[in-house]
């Protein structure tokens, strides 16, 4: 499926972030002088003087047909009938050119590379020839992942073309990556972004990865800008967004998400609750609290304890005080603790309804594992005193006394309570006496 082309937001929005990738541009490696012109004039002359017989030709022609028809073996055994200690040097090296084409179309990488030497040995062929078939070793010994083979004879090719294509600096981007030389690959991978006018998608890929893995944010980021631009898919808005979190740029980081996320890219639990944390980084409660919702909803967020925790607080944020006790009460049934229950009871306390804020403490009691129980008890005792249940809630301050942090609370209030106790025996006492 391809990728939906930005829409005007993207565009908007990265009018704004990016920065021209050329401006950064790479010094061109010094290569070793070579007067192809000279070499050029020498290869002519001789070709020249090594004319290539007729009854050579036809055999090379022969073996050609042979191998656009698909039998590449009838075209070497014809090629074999060939002596090649009675060919001159021209007609050897395209005997040779013709073997390593077909050791090549065969997967042979091994065998291409000896004739594409053998061929080079001769030094008959135009110059262009050469080189090309210098970078085509190279290619062979990526294949084959010998990495330090294709470097040199990528070296070679750039010395034997007047301008190298930046396809050559990428392979030299990947060989280096490969031996874990980052800066040399960033270098080549850098020129290659650069001398090409239209990148490829792989280029700029590579370099944004071996920025990142350098933990250069600062240059990742616009070339994951370029790429957001040329090639808008979901992987490189999450990575840009996750460069700018990381750079600790958290405003442009959730312009990417929302972005992102405008364009159905976002998809995934991770980045959706990402981007509502992101949401609420920001004090923006209410566009995170719809996008938890929606997700949960759809099923592209678990519905875990987690998730209605997170829609809750952003909720609660928002002053949705009613929506919040849906996906509250939610994950306090799903947590491994009690914890949440003694948030559920707190917001129907602020509510003033004491019986269900007494019913949900009792649950957080019973479920334990709370982080403060003496604080779930002193409140059980207050919800338990405002629903006119004072046995029970001089119980639940009896219990909170006896932890630290509560102790002093739960005292003043079971002071209240005997103090109240006491003025009501005394004014029954009063009417009865």
């Amino acid at each position: 499926m391809r990728a939906p082309k930005p829409r005007l937001a993207v565009l908007t929005l990265l009018a704004v972030l990016t920065l021209p990738l050329r401006v950064i541009a790479a010094e061109e490696a010094p290569r070793e002088a070579i007067d192809l012109e000279a070499l050029e004039k020498d290869r002519a002359q001789k070709a020249g003087r090594y004319p290539v017989a007729q009854r050579i030709s036809r055999y090379l022609s022969a073996a050609a047909k042979e191998v656009d028809a698909g039998d590449p073996e009838e075209a070497i055994k014809l090629l074999e009938k060939l002596r090649l200690n009675r060919l001159n040097p021209y007609e050897r090296a395209l005997v040779f050119r013709m073997l390593a084409h077909i050791a090549y179309g065969a997967n042979q990488p091994e065998n291409a590379i000896g004739y594409f030497e053998k061929f080079l040995a001769e030094e008959m062929l135009p110059i262009r020839d050469e080189a090309r078939v210098r970078f085509n070793i190279a290619q062979l010994y990526l294949s084959l992942q010998q990495w330090n083979n294709a470097i040199d004879w990528l070296k070679q090719w750039m010395r034997y073309v007047a301008i190298p294509e930046p396809l050559g600096y990428y392979l030299m981007g990947i060989a280096y990556y490969q031996l874990e030389d980052f800066e040399s690959a960033i270098d080549y991978t850098k020129r290659a972004v650069e001398l090409g006018p239209n990148p490829r998608e792989s280029w700029l890929r590579l370099l944004a990865a071996l920025y990142a893995q350098k933990q250069d944010y600062e240059n990742a980021a616009p070339v994951l800008e370029e790429l957001v631009l040329r090639f808008p898919k979901k992987q490189y808005w999450v990575q840009l967004s996750l460069i700018y979190g990381a750079r600790e740029n958290y405003r442009r980081s959730l312009s990417v998400q929302q972005v992102a996320y405008a364009q159905g890219f976002l998809t995934e639990d991770k980045e959706l609750r990402r981007l509502a944390r992101s949401y609420l980084y920001h004090n923006l409660p209410y566009p995170a609290a719809l996008v938890l919702e929606k997700a949960i909803e759809s099923g592209e967020i678990a519905p875990d304890s987690e998730a209605f925790e997170l829609l809750a607080n952003s909720w609660i944020a928002a002053r949705e005080y009613e929506k919040s006790l849906g996906p509250l009460r939610n994950a306090a049934k799903l947590s491994e603790d009690g914890n949440l229950y003694v948030r559920l009871g707190q917001v129907h306390m602020q509510r003033e309804n004491w019986k269900e804020a007494s019913a949900l403490l009792e649950k957080a009691v019973e479920k334990g594992g709370l982080k403060d129980p003496g604080n779930a008890e002193l409140l059980l005792g207050i919800a338990y005193y405002n629903g006119a249940h004072v046995t029970r809630a001089r119980s639940s301050f009896l219990r909170a006394r006896k932890h630290e942090s509560t102790r002093n609370a739960a005292i003043r209030w079971i002071t209240h309570l005997d103090t109240e106790r006491n003025t009501v025996d005394s004014e029954d006492n009063a009417k009865t006496g």
